[in-house]
């Protein structure tokens, strides 16, 4: 059995991120094969039963006091991720965990990537710079008040000052290994093992560094250390950085007259949107590339992503200007 993992609670948008994301999945999927349950954990379980009282969907109930409990030590939020992982393992323990955050829905078929769950082989969304790499990342988050490069350049010296537990080995980790992205943790049933490492290292990674997507860095070289990492790209589509583009679809999504509609046509409508927001997603994500490269002055990577894009995509008045603008200081 698998088990597709979600935690979802406060906001109402985050309800409907998390309906959106279970309806995804079921659109995509063929369900006469069975063999997956969809299990969230929400201080909420009463929002989704309309919606998902024909599918194969278990509620946790989790009240806010134990998320904070859970997170105490260190403050993260992010951390109680890793929890619900821990809990699916400790009720199913024959089964294995596709853990996925809210912002995410499904964009084709999730069959190959089940069916990879196996042992020595887990999965994240995608990956990412490497840890050196990181602190050039960082420079754009710097302030007046927060040097915010101080996070990266502080976890370089904790790896490379000493090595760190992982199952039954000391573990060197170095910079040049690659952070991947933890909207997506699939894992087999034989690493449950390794949670308690995931917990220590998260723990111990933000205590000392301060850096708060410590978990990520906790389940990327826990993961790298006992299994080949493979990337979720392209079976579910991540937008984290880009809610304020999806949550008005989701608004008009989520009305009166889709609770209305039978199962079928509900899975239909959702299974267009994910094609529609797909293609926007992927049109924000090289609007913004272009401007970053733009912003560095490297015009041809600039120009690059910038036919990509506008391809098959209206022209954004918005990004019009900045093009405008950005070339005009070429040529001047």
């Amino acid at each position: 059995m698998k088990n597709v993992v979600l935690l979802c609670y406060g906001k109402e948008i985050e309800f409907k991120r998390t309906l959106f994301a279970v309806l995804s999945f079921w659109s995509w999927y063929d369900r006469s094969k069975g063999g997956v349950r969809v299990i969230i954990y929400t201080d909420n379980p009463d929002y989704f039963k309309p919606y998902l009282a024909d599918f194969e969907v278990s509620y946790v109930h989790v009240p806010l006091s134990e998320i904070e409990e859970s997170t105490k030590k260190s403050g993260l939020i992010y951390r109680f991720k890793i929890s619900v992982i821990d809990k699916t393992y400790q009720q199913y323990p024959e089964d294995d965990v596709l853990y996925i955050d809210t912002d995410t829905f499904f964009i084709t078929n999730p069959q190959n990537l089940l069916d990879k769950l196996v042992p020595g082989q887990s999965f994240m969304h995608l990956r990412e710079q490497t840890f050196e790499e990181m602190v050039s990342v960082y420079k754009w988050l710097n302030t007046e008040t927060l040097d915010a490069q101080e996070f990266p350049r502080s976890f370089l010296n904790l790896i490379e000052s000493k090595t760190f537990k992982v199952g039954t080995q000391q573990e060197q980790f170095n910079r040049l290994q690659h952070v991947w992205n933890a909207g997506v943790i699939g894992m087999p049933r034989t690493m449950k093992k390794f949670i308690p490492d995931v917990f220590a290292l998260s723990d111990e990674f933000f205590l000392k560094t301060k850096w708060r997507i410590s978990e990520q860095l906790a389940f990327t070289v826990v993961l790298n250390a006992a299994s080949k990492i493979q990337p979720s790209g392209e079976v579910i589509n991540h937008y984290w950085h880009y809610k304020d583009r999806v949550d008005p679809r989701l608004n008009e999504l989520f009305t009166h007259d889709f609770r209305k509609l039978n199962t079928n046509r509900r899975l239909i409508a959702v299974r267009r949107v994910t094609q529609k927001l797909d293609k926007l997603i992927y049109h924000e994500q090289m609007m913004t590339n272009t401007k970053n490269y733009l912003r560095e002055k490297d015009y041809k990577n600039g120009v690059k992503f910038a036919f990509k894009a506008l391809k098959g995509m209206p022209l954004n008045d918005d990004f019009v200007k900045i093009l405008k603008y950005r070339f005009s200081k070429v040529a001047s």
